[in-house]
């Protein structure tokens, strides 16, 4: 399941245009599809939803009742009823959200049964699409959609349920087979207590995105087994470890065939993501590769042709044959009346669910320094995805009683308030209405225990130094052969640096303020008293330790690469002791060892002179606010126990770790004012835009008024900023211009 807001007015339009419109059977509803065979088109929309009995002046709507144009039209363009076209609660106002587009998609390989199926076995398949969206939706009424009152929204309020409208599609914009519904959600909810309409708080529906997806693949998955027999298997992703769940028996090649719309963007990301590289001597953040993905999306989307689910049958069935052994509606047949076992909640064992728990507990918690309910209900839900229950109710009990162990082996940051929360405002089950559902926060003793080393680590003052005159001789001359000396600054923060003592250090320096030339400084001081050698580079990503390796001279590593040769070093060992006993067992009998048996020894000793750290050693950690605070412990453990130095670079201001990280902002502020920080800007030949780009970083909102009086800002809505932002990039890419860096 996807999420994208509707903005009023507009983002809506494409529901209407692919409806079929004929002389179909009167009183055809998106769940008769016969009449969609001999049609161009896709069924009309249907509503859904509890909050349906609070419309139509308290007559109510019901649910599957069909959408039309103009019902649609009041709820996205004036938040209104949409049979009175009545507007609930406050009329919205110009580029406020409408509502939410809620897209539910089976896997591929559910999509690809489906279009080859006989029509009965495809009226099943789509009835368990359906069912599935309907539990999702009931549960997200149960236990995610709110909506708020009070000044500034600070009271949440339960509502009555939802006012959606649901639209099947059967189709990619490629012609290939993709079962999805669009379920429109309203920006509009009922409150319980009061009656009153009110805007929905849409900040638990995006933090619940993720969970809600996987409960929805979880149970679609038991609806088929329940009713067509159908197994399971794993298949790996192509950007992610987690496995992706397939029909078992549909092969990886029908369902790339049948993915071209997949793979024309996938493609179209990489060779953006390649030219990002080529361009910028680094990988993309996550953040930034997002944005390369929608604008791979953008340039690669076609228009809908409109072509009737008959017509896209018989296409589909002939694309499909020459990777199938029988008919296609045979092989669909085949696919099915498997026994598999399907469980209920009271099968599973407290212990047994407590393993479950432990292990969604670790993913999330080396992804995330924090934590919410929703993040660990989301991996247990993804961790059981194998496992088939009897009925999505068992499902998602099973879940909730799993969630509920893992958050209590968790540690609780933020706690309801209750001490000051009248009695009117607190909830059944005793919490307070001003914290709102499922934003608590969590974190881990073990990630706790691990930041806690590092700012021990930060107050040691007891690592190698190099003495103040050679960093005075150093920064007086030219660096590694080239033409360019230390600034003022720079030459400072490597004297502080070097002659500190700190065993874990620090270099603080915003974007465009030489940190590349002051780690050469470090590289040249520390090995003018240390020895050549001494020095390594280490960044969180390959790319990264490549251009640090260029600015310094030296040969770097990927951070991951080298904990993980690291580790090794114990097995390592034994096993180049167990070689040299053997050598001494030979060369006891007269014998000459093989040198085959010596080249194993070298190879093993080069490989432990390689990933050991040596007393007095130098580490430099380059983007280190990119490195996740697991990743910073164990490396920085490790350099402790060898007495060396590590010093960790980067701009707390930029990105985080993509893990859970945030530890170098936090070693940075608990040092204060002591922090060696480059400031001089000497990216920007503009000086307006030196200072600008400072003023951004420290947060300072009046510097966006010198973005904005040379043009540098536009506005819009959404969809008008992607259209722009598509059509910036083809002009700038039939210009020959690569590069993302904005142009000047």
């Amino acid at each position: 399941m996807t999420i994208r807001r509707l903005s009023v007015g507009v983002g809506f339009k494409y529901l209407l245009k692919s409806i079929a419109v004929g002389d179909g059977p009167d009183g055809a509803s998106k769940s008769d599809l016969v009449r969609y065979y001999s049609e161009t088109g896709t069924p009309p929309g249907v509503f859904l939803g509890a909050g349906l009995v609070g419309l139509n002046n308290g007559e109510s709507v019901e649910v599957g009742q069909s959408v039309t144009a103009e019902n649609l039209q009041r709820m996205l363009q004036d938040c209104a009823d949409p049979i009175t076209g009545e507007v609930l609660g406050r009329a919205p106002i110009a580029r406020s959200v409408g509502g939410f587009d809620l897209t539910f998609s089976p896997s591929k390989s559910v999509s690809v049964a489906w279009a080859l199926a006989d029509r009965e076995t495809r009226e099943v398949i789509y009835r368990c699409h359906q069912a599935a969206i309907e539990e999702v939706l009931a549960y997200a009424e149960r236990e995610v959609f709110h909506s708020r009152s009070g000044k500034q929204g600070c009271v949440e309020e339960d509502i009555v349920g939802v006012v959606a409208a649901s639209f099947t599609h059967f189709d990619s914009r490629d012609g290939d087979p993709q079962l999805h519904d669009h379920v429109v959600v309203l920006n509009r909810v009922q409150a319980k207590d009061d009656g009153a309409w009110r805007t929905l708080d849409s900040r638990g529906l995006f933090a619940s995105t993720v969970m809600l997806s996987e409960m929805h693949q979880g149970v679609l998955s038991d609806l088929l087994t329940t009713e067509l027999g159908w197994g399971w298997e794993a298949h790996t992703r192509r950007s992610s470890p987690a496995p992706k769940w397939e029909v078992a028996g549909v092969s990886q090649r029908l369902m790339d065939e049948f993915s071209t719309r997949t793979t024309a963007i996938l493609d179209a990301k990489d060779r953006l993501i390649t030219q990002f590289e080529e361009d910028h001597h680094r990988p993309p953040t996550d953040v930034e590769v997002l944005k390369l993905r929608q604008t791979a999306t953008l340039s690669t989307r076609r228009a809908k042709k409109g072509v009737g689910l008959g017509d896209l049958t018989n296409e589909w069935t002939a694309r499909a044959t020459p990777y199938l052994d029988s008919e296609p509606t045979a092989w669909v047949h085949e696919l099915g009346g498997r026994d598999v076992p399907a469980f209920t909640s009271a099968q599973f064992e407290d212990e047994i669910l407590l393993d479950i728990a432990h292990t969604a507990l670790d993913v999330v918690s080396l992804k995330r320094p924090t934590f919410s309910r929703a993040n660990v209900q989301a991996e247990v839900f993804r961790q059981m995805q194998g496992v088939r229950f009897t009925t999505p109710t068992e499902r998602i009990l099973t879940a909730t009683r799993t969630t509920d162990l893992a958050v209590s082996q968790a540690l609780l940051i933020t706690t309801p308030d209750l001490h000051h929360t009248p009695r009117f405002l607190l909830r059944a089950n005793g919490t307070s209405k001003f914290r709102a559902t499922g934003h608590w926060i969590y974190t881990t003793t073990t990630l706790l225990d691990a930041e806690a080393r590092l700012l021990d680590a930060a107050q040691r003052i007891d690592a190698a130094v190099v003495s103040h005159a050679t960093v005075a001789n150093i920064t007086e001359q030219p660096l590694l052969g080239k033409t360019f000396a230390l600034s003022t600054d720079q030459a400072f923060a490597v004297e502080r640096i070097t002659t500190s003592g700190y065993a874990l250090d620090l270099l603080v320096g915003p974007a465009g303020t030489g940190k590349s030339t002051a780690m050469a400084g470090l590289r040249a001081a520390w090995e003018a008293e240390h020895g050549a050698g001494s020095v390594t580079g280490l960044a969180p990503s390959a790319a990264a330790a490549e251009v640090l390796g260029d600015d310094m001279g030296i040969d770097t590593d990927n951070l991951a690469k080298w904990l993980y040769e690291h580790r090794q070093h114990g097995q390592r060992t034994r096993e180049l002791e167990e070689l040299r006993e053997k050598v001494r067992l030979i060369e006891r009998t007269g014998r000459v060892p093989n040198p085959r048996l010596l080249a194993s020894i070298a190879r093993h000793e080069d490989a432990l002179a390689r990933w050991t750290l040596r007393t007095d050693q130098l580490i430099v950690v380059d983007e280190a606010s990119l490195v996740s605070t697991f990743a910073l412990d164990e490396l920085t453990s490790a350099a402790l126990d060898a007495r060396a130095k590590v010093v960790l670079v980067g701009d707390g201001s930029q990105l985080s770790s993509v893990d859970a990280g945030g530890m170098f902002r936090t070693l940075v502020r608990e040092r204060g004012s002591d922090v060696p920080t480059l400031a001089d800007v000497r990216r920007f030949a503009a000086a307006w835009e030196r200072e600008a780009g400072l003023g951004v970083r420290n947060g300072t909102s009046s510097a966006l008024g010198a973005y904005a009086a040379h043009g540098r800002i536009k506005d819009g809505t959404r969809d008008d900023m992607l259209d722009a932002l598509y059509d910036a990039w083809k002009v700038d890419t039939d210009r020959g211009l690569h590069s993302l860096t904005p142009r000047p």
